[in-house]
């Protein structure tokens, strides 16, 4: 899972101290400061670099990689629940393992997964079945573009194996190609756009096939004093399984950065759609930490 928020970089002008011992002609025009060149702050750095590089809690992805020569673990813990009061499914998820590994400066690996998932499905308060086993596992790659001022690109390539349990892997594997772009509004602000687009494949009535995924997300985050975040993000799947068609929905959460290298987040996931069927909240928190 995952996502998606900024931090800005502000820059300080230091003053050089006046020469001493030095006159000039009293009739001599002063001579001007050449004036320094002007930096691009970069958005992914500062002591706010976790809150930005993070893709946890939202759907769509950060732009930011993670800093060179360290490691970043993000996980998680989510509880949906799908469907009606009279009928539907509890569905449970640990640990949304997502590791990011910093190659070069803005490149990373990740490794996803694996994640465990129980499932139990309900009719009128009665338990019909309860399912669990594990989601495909792979490996994925950022490459960040040289950060602008106020605006940070980056793309993502994403691989999983058809290597999870039956009833919850794709069973062929899974490429997903993602867009992402944020914009500092100010120096609390931010809006971040992921568009992510997958080749993969699912079962429905017994038999298996294939289906394309164009999932677009936004996400609004503001940052308040002591390393607080707030975002609140919009969602579209065009196709959420086989045989059935898109879903809307929102979420929202708050995360708070302990120190430069850890991060806790909380969230609440609705979705939108007038099938009963497909209706859906979930709940959420996470964890992640930066090795070195």
């Amino acid at each position: 899972m995952k996502p998606g928020t900024l931090a800005i970089v502000l820059s300080v002008a230091i003053l050089g101290p006046p020469m001493l011992g030095v006159t000039r002609p009293a009739d001599a025009q002063p001579v001007p400061s050449p004036s320094p060149s002007p930096q691009p702050s970069d958005p992914c750095a500062g002591p706010g670099r976790l809150l930005a590089t993070a893709n946890r809690p939202t759907i769509g992805f950060s732009a930011c990689a993670v800093k060179a020569g360290t490691a970043v673990f993000e996980l998680g813990y989510q509880n949906q629940v799908t469907g009606t009061v009279s009928a539907g499914s509890i569905q449970s998820q640990v640990p949304q393992n997502f590791l990011r590994l910093g190659i070069v400066p803005r490149f990373e690996l990740d490794v996803i997964g694996p994640n465990y998932e129980k499932t139990s499905t309900y009719t009128n308060g009665m338990v019909n079945t309860v399912t669990s086993g594990v989601t495909d596992s792979g490996l994925g790659l950022k490459s960040e573009l040289p950060p602008g001022s106020k605006w940070t690109v980056a793309f993502d390539g994403l691989y999983t194996g058809p290597n999870g349990s039956k009833f919850l892997t794709a069973g062929n594997a899974t490429f997903t190609g993602n867009f992402d772009a944020s914009f500092a509004m100010s120096a609390a602000m931010s809006i971040g756009t992921t568009i992510a687009v997958s080749s993969t494949g699912g079962y429905a009535n017994h038999s298996h096939g294939k289906y394309g995924v164009t999932t677009p997300s936004l996400v609004v985050t503001a940052q308040i004093p002591n390393y607080y975040q707030f975002y609140a993000e919009y969602v579209f799947v065009s196709k959420v399984a086989l045989d059935r068609g898109g879903r809307a929905f929102t979420d929202f959460g708050i995360q708070k950065l302990l120190g430069s290298r850890t991060e806790l987040d909380i969230e609440y996931g609705h979705a939108f759609t007038g099938i009963p069927a497909l209706k859906f909240s979930y709940i959420g928190a996470g964890l992640v930490v930066q090795l070195r």
